[in-house]
């Protein structure tokens, strides 16, 4: 019984080797600040919501880094 062999194309790494960001879908700076913006967004209204001081705690802390991010990205 013979082995079909997969073909592939000049240069490229064979599976085990590539990189894990190859199959990634990655955001320009544009594209991610306004979605950066409206998961602050809904985090917000999340923490409206929040059922105790662990979960207010978790998004206070979520919504932080998010922010911190969005400075640094419109700073760019």
């Amino acid at each position: 019984m013979s082995q079909v062999r997969k073909e592939r194309p000049v240069g490229a790494r064979p599976e085990s080797e590539r990189s894990d960001w190859t199959e990634q879908d990655l955001l320009t700076i544009e594209e991610a600040l306004p979605r950066l913006r409206d998961a602050i967004a809904e985090a917000e209204a999340e923490l409206a919501t929040a059922a105790g001081p662990e979960e207010r705690d978790l998004l206070e802390r979520r919504i932080t880094a998010m922010r911190d991010a969005c400075r640094r990205l419109e700073a760019r």
